[in-house]
């Protein structure tokens, strides 16, 4: 005779214990529909267990509200809850495929493309008005069946990036998983589960058990991962640093920025060079409009060394750091309309083709776009797509906060370089909308559709957009 709980009377028949969690009185079933035969996963709460806490139905609860916003290939969907004498179930889609934490090794390969969907994941619940975060990914939480479909599972302290969650009361998450910012209670953003992601990545690159990860952390929360396997491209080191870094203004704002930032890098190509500002010319990478990003990915890491940051260790300081990045980092304060000229006459760049894109950035954040385009001008014409890299990463968290005045011009000069960059295509057309500079607007965005082909929120705005300046 089964031991197992009776759910007939709600058409659920259990077959299996799946697990239980830490907080007591909630058990995970694998159940069947009894007129169907349909498998799901079946989640119990019981009240009456002895350590049972009003805080771990609240769990449920929570994990309810947000599946049923959700409709997500790669996310087990909600299907139905109901109460019991002693608790309440709520039951979920089942997926055939274990955890991560049930393998312990993967190739490279399969480490990136879980990297890839899991980020493509994140993208779509951050699409959410507001945005969602999930706050407990790591391996136990990620499926992998065996045609190596990738899903996230365990919504149970996800939150939207509401009051709620930027000062919550509660830590929650697992140690060593947990973002910074989470441990000390700051706000959390859209790079907060990037750090999480970043954490199980590490966990599978180095074989470490999720109750391990924190021995490969040091007192500041930065991972040491120059002794990652040397088949590991350096860019993907790179990239994963910044996915990992203490500091959450120095990751990828977003899922869809470091996404963006991982499709061009092949985790095994040790060929493949790091591409940042050492004015190297990629022609395959100038055609995909990504050098501006690459540029991006480098600096993100060497400049975390150059600002004043309690969490960051002086080991951790990256000793390619460039004379033209410290500098920058020196008069970026002044990089307004007020001061910019005088500083860059009193405190020049380093006269490089680094130095001179790094000082057409500070003239364009400056407001100052023709000073930069000047700047740029006085480059050889193989140089120059590069210095608008540069001019795209110093632009780009501008046009991020929404500030069309001065994103529109700064995008339009980097598209002048870099007319595949469809990231500066999008927000210069975009920017140029709100300004009512519907010509450029429009040809600007018509470029982005004929290069950005995924189907998402991006090219459903630029195509709204279009049809309104049709419709004029």
């Amino acid at each position: 005779m089964s031991n197992f709980p009776d759910f007939s009377g709600y058409n659920y028949q259990v077959i299996a214990e799946l697990g239980r969690n830490r907080e007591g009185g909630r058990i995970t079933y694998l159940a069947q529909t009894i007129d169907t035969s349909q498998p799901v996963v079946l989640k119990q709460f019981r009240f009456l267990q002895g350590d049972a806490t009003w805080q771990g139905f609240k769990v449920y609860e929570r994990e309810i509200s947000i599946l049923k916003e959700l409709n997500h290939p790669r996310i087990p969907r909600y299907l139905d809850s109901f109460e019991t004498p002693d608790g309440f179930c709520m039951v979920q889609e089942y997926k055939n495929a274990p955890s991560l934490a049930n393998k312990s090794r993967w190739k490279l390969s399969d480490i990136q493309e879980i990297a890839r969907s899991i980020l493509a994941i994140l993208v779509d619940l951050q699409a959410h008005n507001p945005p969602i975060i999930h706050r407990d990914i790591k391996p136990e939480n990620i499926l992998v069946d065996d045609d190596k479909n990738v899903y996230l599972i365990d919504f149970g302290l996800a939150r939207k990036t509401d009051t709620e969650v930027a000062l919550s009361s509660v830590i929650a998450g697992t140690p060593g998983f947990m973002p910074p910012e989470e441990l000390f209670n700051h706000p959390l953003t859209e790079a907060s589960d990037l750090y999480s992601l970043g954490v199980t990545i590490i966990s599978l690159l180095t074989h470490t058990p999720s109750v391990e990860i924190s021995r490969l952390m040091d007192n500041n929360f930065r991972f040491n991962l120059q002794p990652l396997q040397k088949s590991i491209n350096p860019r993907f080191r790179n990239w994963l640093e910044t996915m990992v870094d203490p500091n959450r203004d120095y990751r990828f704002a977003n899922a869809k920025d470091a996404l963006f930032a991982l499709e061009p890098i092949d985790i095994t190509d040790l060929e493949e060079q790091s591409f940042g500002l050492a004015f190297r010319v990629s022609k395959p990478l100038v055609l995909l409009g990504l050098l501006g990003l690459g540029a991006g990915i480098l600096s993100l890491t060497y400049r975390r060394a150059q600002v004043e940051n309690p969490v960051v260790a002086p080991a951790a300081v990256n000793m390619m750091t460039s004379s033209a990045q410290v500098w920058y980092q020196t008069i970026k304060p002044h990089c307004n309309a007020v001061e910019v000229s005088t500083k860059l006459r009193s405190n020049p760049p380093p006269q490089t083709p680094e130095g001179i894109a790094y000082s057409a950035g500070c003239y364009a954040l400056a407001g100052k776009t023709e000073q930069a385009d000047q700047l740029i001008q006085q480059l050889p014409p193989e140089q120059r797509s590069q210095a608008a890299g540069v001019v795209f990463e110093i632009g780009h968290p501008v046009a991020d906060q929404g500030d069309d005045e001065s994103a529109g011009p700064i995008m339009e000069l980097v598209v002048k370089y870099q007319p595949e960059n469809f990231m500066a295509l999008y927000h210069a057309g975009m920017s140029q909308y709100v300004l009512q500079e519907f010509g450029q607007a429009k040809k600007n965005l018509a470029q982005f559709l004929q290069i950005y082909h995924n189907n998402d929120s991006w090219r459903q705005n630029a195509i709204t957009v279009l049809n309104r300046l049709e419709n004029q």
